[in-house]
């Protein structure tokens, strides 16, 4: 018998890295998959975790394939323009996202807990253009490890990190980023200040020890946290719920037959993806 790999070091903001993960796997595994992720499957089934308390959450599950898939899309479109861009991936946690689009050139670097990236290298080999970076991702010395030649391009994301971060905290990243990087880009998501004040009622993040801290109503606010920020994207991805109708409890499918408008306005308010740019490249 395979011995699973412990797990018992990851709590709060950490352990929420395996909702992703197992909603990435449990997509994987369906007949009519949204996305394929075998890692995914594959570091779920090493790994020595209750993911039984996760099954229940269909929001979760869902919403976090539909977020991959777009997030996916959105930095494959960035590397077709920038095939040898700078990537940097903030709260990686088990993200195989470098496996799916890795165009031969990007460069690209993964920014976690040291208890993650250690976990991570038990599933993840490291090259030249593949790099971890041991450190949380509000101790801004995670920026001296990054290799960057003068005007090169540069994406830099992190999914599902904002709202268990303080506004504070996500306004001092984005300016940290802003001052050290710009020209870059920030890619993101976020959620409404409403569902970000009941923890206790997320179907997933509720099984954990993380707290939601940050929304936000009306992402043109954050073009005000620093000079030179500008609202270039915003992907509203829970509104594809809808396209996926056999999969939404009944209450849910009798409501968008009735009164469609209604599930559009609260999966459109709840979450959405914010693409900045911080600065502008050179013609």
């Amino acid at each position: 018998m395979q011995v699973r790999e412990p797990t018992d070091q990851l709590t709060g903001v950490a352990e929420t890295l395996m909702i992703t993960l197992y909603a990435r796997a449990i997509e994987t595994r369906r007949p009519d998959p949204i996305l394929s992720d075998a890692k995914a499957v594959e570091i779920a089934e090493r790994l020595d975790y209750d993911f039984a308390k996760y099954e229940k959450g269909w929001g979760s599950q869902l919403g976090c394939a539909l977020r991959v898939r777009t997030y996916d899309q959105i930095v494959r479109n960035f590397l077709e323009t920038y095939p040898s861009a700078v990537i940097v991936n903030l709260g990686a946690g088990m993200c195989t996202r470098f496996s799916r689009i890795d165009n031969g050139e990007v460069h690209w670097y993964e920014v976690d807990f040291p208890e993650v990236i250690a976990l991570r290298r038990k599933f993840f080999q490291e090259n030249s253009r593949y790099q971890f970076i041991a450190q949380s991702i509000l101790d801004f010395t995670w920026m001296d490890a990054i290799q960057r030649q003068p005007h090169q391009p540069m994406m830099i994301l992190y999914e599902g990190v904002s709202p268990y971060l303080s506004e504070a905290e996500n306004k001092a990243l984005l300016q940290a980023i802003g001052n050290r990087f710009a020209p870059a880009e920030v890619l993101f998501d976020v959620m409404d200040r409403k569902r970000t004040r009941n923890t206790k009622g997320h179907d997933t993040v509720s099984k954990t020890n993380a707290e939601f801290k940050w929304g936000i109503d009306d992402s043109h606010e954050l073009e005000t946290w620093g000079p030179g920020i500008q609202l270039r994207q915003e992907e509203f991805y829970l509104t594809q719920f809808l396209d996926y109708p056999q999969r939404l409890p009944i209450v849910w499918r009798v409501i968008s037959q009735l009164l469609p408008f209604v599930p559009l306005a609260l999966f459109r308010n709840s979450g959405r993806i914010v693409r900045l740019q911080m600065g502008s490249y050179k013609s």
